[in-house]
């Protein structure tokens, strides 16, 4: 049986766009289930905002037992979450995928990171399957609009003060060189899809060499990422999605909730009310 859960509402020290709200759906990896019914409940939240963008985090794939079918229900975001805006950013595991479907020795390397799931759900098997009938068939049977925002879609959002990417950026790197990193070959976890470390310890926030002294002291930018798990054990309570929540202290916060291995899946919704930016963390169990 599903379970829905919410906190209240809290303040961001940041602002947004005006007349946009956003929602955030964080790692998915394969929850179709979860996915389907968080939509539905963004579809049913009333408008805050003449526009709604929707952003997906990464990590569609991988794990979980429906993959493609978690990349159906995101390609349709617009219809089922009535959203007016779509953005499907890359995690790592989604660009793992785009390498093994391009390079037989990428192929591996993904499957030994969830990607043999992919291949249960689409009747295939390695090595009875040839690499070759792999990448075609999964390319038959994964959505090409898909494949085409992970290879060269956006790597990250940026709206208002706030900041969507997969992973997290670098503290003591240029933060535009570090997201413009390249996408394809990721092997390395000083990449915008892959860093933990430094990244999740960093507690300066992240608006230190802005040359507005007062950005410098109210720290407005917000991360807002997934990749590692914020939620470690099964969710059973609302209280619980406050790890999720890392603004006092890191001005971050991370909507992944551990669906790699358990069958839970968070999301944000962000708005402006009255000139203050809001948020509220959102999640479904099963």
């Amino acid at each position: 049986m599903k379970k829905h859960f919410s906190l209240p509402w809290r303040d961001l020290p940041g602002a947004l766009p005006s007349g946009i709200e956003f929602f955030a759906i964080g790692d998915v990896h394969g929850q179709a289930d979860l996915l389907e019914a968080a939509l539905a409940s963004i579809a049913q939240t009333p408008r805050t905002a003449p526009l709604r963008q929707l952003v997906f985090l990464g990590d569609l794939i991988d794990r979980g037992a429906r993959s493609i079918a978690s990349i159906n229900l995101a390609v349709n975001g617009l219809t089922l979450a009535a959203a007016d805006h779509l953005k499907i950013l890359p995690g790592n595991h989604d660009l793992m995928l785009l390498d093994a479907l391009e390079a037989e020795d990428a192929l591996e390397h993904w499957l030994m990171n969830g990607g043999k799931n992919v291949l249960n759900e689409a009747g295939l098997s390695w090595p009875e399957n040839s690499w070759s009938a792999i990448s075609y068939l999964l390319q038959q049977k994964i959505p090409s609009a898909y494949l085409e925002q992970i290879a060269n879609g956006p790597s990250h959002l940026i709206l208002g003060d706030l900041i969507f990417v997969h992973a997290g950026i670098h503290p003591h790197r240029d933060m535009a060189a570090f997201l413009a990193q390249d996408r394809r070959n990721i092997r390395s976890d000083d990449h915008w899809a892959t860093i933990r470390y430094p990244f999740l310890d960093r507690t300066g926030g992240w608006d230190a060499n802005d040359p507005d002294p007062t950005r410098q002291q109210t720290r407005p930018t917000v991360i807002v990422h997934g990749h590692t798990p914020a939620l470690r054990e099964d969710l059973q309570h609302a209280a619980q999605l406050s790890v999720c929540d890392g603004v006092e202290e890191f001005r971050a916060v991370d909507l992944d909730i551990g669906a790699g291995h358990r069958s839970q899946l968070a999301w944000a919704h962000f708005r402006m009310d009255d000139g203050q930016t809001k948020m509220q963390l959102k999640a479904w169990s099963a």
